[in-house]
């Protein structure tokens, strides 16, 4: 009998068993190692029937500890999932969750599954249902959320996306959702530098008492707003928000308190030889800043399986584990 003390696992998993694949009789650590260096097909754990002792090279049924004579090798002395043929020697938290079908990390106590959105979601953190939700692709990636290794993430409407686009959007300086353009963080510390602007770029006095019907993405709600190049704010009372749109309507001039007047053929006419100031671009590095990950970093667990890299940042979530 071959004996390998020192058989610790692979880059994914500390463990002290391989895993055979019913698929092509194969032997590998995890079902990761088999996809990477196998072409063609992937691995269902779920079908896995055998494992190899890592210790003593015995192939045995799937178990928690070696079978062998005088082996008694523990395979995942922190967590083992008999449905997922899940083995690890790290703790991460991790536990089954009937509901979504799979193991997670974080710790039960920690999460509650939501039956509508179809995954797990952290018990004091509020969020709107959508219908399995977490069967959609990225909308930044177009690649499946579900059964992806990447993490995701849930913005306050709840459209998930992978982890790395809505990182790499706040980078490009994209704060709205993808899907349905809500902002996906909170923005106050830009909408007030975007207030700043606005008074610092005086518009020529022809588009003086100019207004625009815009439709706020964020409450949803059509205001009419002082038009200006650098952005139209809500009126809605309570948001004040720069994520805007303006409706189809024509431009507008004030004639009294709440009354407005669409203008001419004529006047629009002599707007257009006006020159108007440069454009220009918002930064949004203070609220990049303000964001500092404090949201990203309390979904770290909910939408993982048991893929977590050495530095503890979530690398899988809600899929086929």
């Amino acid at each position: 009998m071959d004996v390998n003390q020192n058989y610790e696992g692979c880059s994914h998993y500390k463990r002290k068993c391989k895993l055979v694949a019913p698929c092509c009789g194969g032997v590998h650590s995890c079902r990761f190692c088999h996809d990477d260096s196998v072409s063609g097909h992937t691995i269902d754990r779920r079908l896995v029937t055998e494992v190899e002792c890592g210790v003593c090279g015995l192939r045995q049924a799937v178990t928690r500890e070696c079978v062998g004579d005088g082996c008694d090798t523990v395979f995942g002395s922190a967590h083992f999932c008999a449905v997922c043929k899940l083995y690890d020697d790290t703790n991460k938290g991790q536990f089954h969750c009937a509901g979504c079908g799979i193991c997670r990390v974080g710790g039960r106590d920690q999460y509650t599954h939501c039956f509508t959105c179809g995954l797990c979601l952290p018990r004091d953190k509020a969020h709107k249902c959508i219908q399995d939700t977490s069967h959609n692709n990225c909308p930044v990636c177009m690649e499946d959320i579900h059964s992806s290794r990447d993490g995701a993430h849930i913005p306050p409407c709840s459209h998930l996306l992978h982890y790395k686009c809505y990182t790499e959007m706040l980078g490009q300086g994209l704060y709205a959702c993808p899907t349905c353009g809500l902002a996906m963080q909170d923005m106050s510390s830009a909408w007030r530098s975007i207030d700043q602007e606005v008074q610092s770029t005086p518009m020529p006095r022809e588009y003086a008492d100019l207004h625009r019907v815009i439709l706020c993405r964020d409450c949803n709600k059509k205001t009419t707003a002082v038009f200006h190049i650098v952005g139209m704010k809500c009126g809605e009372e309570g948001c004040g928000s720069y994520n805007t749109a303006m409706d189809a309507g024509p431009l507008l001039r004030k004639t009294g308190e709440n009354t407005f007047v669409p203008l001419s053929d004529q006047e629009l006419a002599r707007l257009s030889n006006v020159e108007m100031p440069e454009s220009i671009e918002i930064d949004q590095s203070d609220n990049n800043d303000h964001d500092d990950r404090s949201d990203s970093d309390s979904d770290g667990g909910w939408e993982t399986t048991e893929e977590v890299d050495d530095d503890g940042d979530v690398e899988g979530h809600a899929n086929n584990s």
